[in-house]
């Protein structure tokens, strides 16, 4: 699944993840700087747990500047099963928030 907002794009890949799952699955991440702006991008791991609990992982930063691109590969799990992901991109300068996007997953079929 992929996200897009001002200055920023990114995506997820899962696999071995289905939705309530308590089990470990894969997950890739990738952002791109899309504006030659000297903001940096980040990307995320997002899940609602049962009940809609939002559950952030850790931001994954690239700091690497316009047109370049960076990639996790991990893994991700929630004892309580989650009931829904996402990916969440965005745009900072410092730690200062400027915009982003949030593209859910599991209730559109991944």
């Amino acid at each position: 699944m992929n996200c897009a907002t001002t200055g920023a794009g990114g995506s997820l890949t899962l696999n071995g993840y289905y939705a309530n799952t308590t089990e470990s699955f894969s997950v890739r991440l990738a952002v791109t700087d899309t504006l030659a702006d000297d903001h940096h991008v980040r990307v995320r791991l997002v899940g609602k747990g049962p009940g809609g609990t939002p559950i952030n992982w850790a931001w994954h930063y690239n700091y690497d500047g316009y047109a370049t691109q960076k990639v996790w590969n991990t893994t991700a799990q929630y004892s309580s099963g989650l009931a829904d992901i996402g990916v969440q991109v965005a745009r900072y300068e410092g730690d200062t928030y400027l915009n982003s996007c949030t593209k859910w997953g599991a209730s559109e079929g991944i």
